[in-house]
């Protein structure tokens, strides 16, 4: 009888130790899964508070120039024409940019998430 008590005792401990092991491990994802979320809501956060600001400093910027151009040009519609021809053309590097753009932020997601 004593080889199946400690059979027994061996495969107690064992489970025991595998419970831990799962317990420990759930802990470290909840934590892991706490943290990108966090910084997956602020990094959000931040964005969006900086893309409100730059959006507003970009219109008061745009209608600046624009009036400004009126005033040089002596026309009305062409200051404005050439601050929007400007913005498309800006989109349009952008979109010849995308690739590379979405490379940079995979790339710093990646950084933070296997980290």
């Amino acid at each position: 009888m004593g080889i199946i008590d400690a059979l027994d005792e061996t495969s107690s401990e064992a489970a025991e130790k595998g419970e831990a092991y799962v317990r420990t491990t759930k802990k470290y994802y909840e934590l892991k899964v706490f943290q990108q979320l966090a910084i997956l809501s602020s990094t959000g956060c931040k964005a969006a508070i900086y893309g409100i600001l730059c959006t507003l400093g970009l219109i008061f910027m745009a209608v600046a120039a624009a009036s400004a151009l009126n005033v040089y040009f002596d026309h009305a519609a062409l200051g404005y024409l050439i601050v929007a021809l400007s913005f498309f053309v800006i989109i349009a590097i952008v979109y010849t940019l995308r690739n590379k753009i979405e490379r940079m932020v995979i790339r710093k997601l990646s950084e933070n998430y296997f980290d």
